[in-house]
């Protein structure tokens, strides 16, 4: 009794098929067992000089197959192989930018000047806005008038002349956003200030600038990687 209990449990171990009307059927599922295959870990950075770097270093490593470059925004940059002969790809190096860059909203005036010394590209737009909150006295209170499209605010004109002076509604400045191998997009931001000396500064380009950073990056990848795009062996893409 034993031994033909034993039987039919190795039986049940057994695969058995069945033809019907013609098709083939299995009386249980099938899973592949995919072979082992070594594959690379995936190496993280941050800027765009070191992605070169490991191209040029380690491209005769994948016998001459094309490696992918694509710019995935403004702030990320992944590469990864062709299919290999199991149709799988390699994912090999991700860059993500690490810069600060910017957070729109109001800010208390001293935070405001600090982020505009740190977190900006110096140009005019910024010399025009910490010329601006250094002539602005807050202890006393902040007077502005606003008809919800232009504002004046009380500022001091020269030692100690005080005056209500127009601020500009809109200023271009560019800051720090996306990887500093490439030059950091202009935008234009809507500034307001309140009767409390805070700053506001709000995007007003609709986000474009994500655009022109993608290209960018992919302009610094074309001139930097030129002989090995030139040859086939890198392709970048957006």
């Amino acid at each position: 009794m034993l031994k033909e209990f034993a039987q039919y449990l190795v039986s049940l171990k057994d695969n058995k098929t069945y033809t019907i009307h013609g098709d083939t059927y299995s009386d249980r599922e099938l899973v592949r067992i995919d072979p082992h295959v070594d594959r690379p870990r995936q190496i993280s950075v941050s800027g765009l000089d070191s992605i070169v770097k490991l191209l040029r270093n380690e491209l005769d490593m994948f016998d001459n197959l094309p490696m992918f470059v694509r710019v995935d925004g403004a702030r990320k940059v992944s590469v990864f192989s062709t299919y290999d002969s199991e149709m799988c790809r390699d994912s090999l190096y991700e860059a993500t930018c690490d810069v600060p860059g910017f957070q729109e909203g109001f800010r208390e005036q001293e935070k405001a000047i600090i982020e505009l010394r740190s977190k900006f590209m110096p140009g005019e737009g910024v010399d025009y806005l910490l010329d601006l909150l250094s002539r602005i006295n807050k202890e006393n209170g902040v007077t502005t008038r606003d008809n919800g499209v232009s504002q004046e605010v009380e500022a001091r004109q020269g030692i100690s002349l005080k005056a209500l002076v127009q601020v500009k509604p809109r200023i271009s400045m560019r800051p720090y956003r996306t990887f500093l191998e490439v030059e950091q997009p202009e935008s234009e931001f809507i500034l307001r200030l309140d009767e409390d000396g805070n700053v506001g500064l709000f995007e007003a380009d609709g986000g474009m600038w994500k655009m022109q950073a993608k290209a960018s990056i992919v302009a610094y990848f074309e001139e930097k990687l030129a002989d090995e795009i030139n040859a086939g062996k890198v392709i970048v893409m957006m």
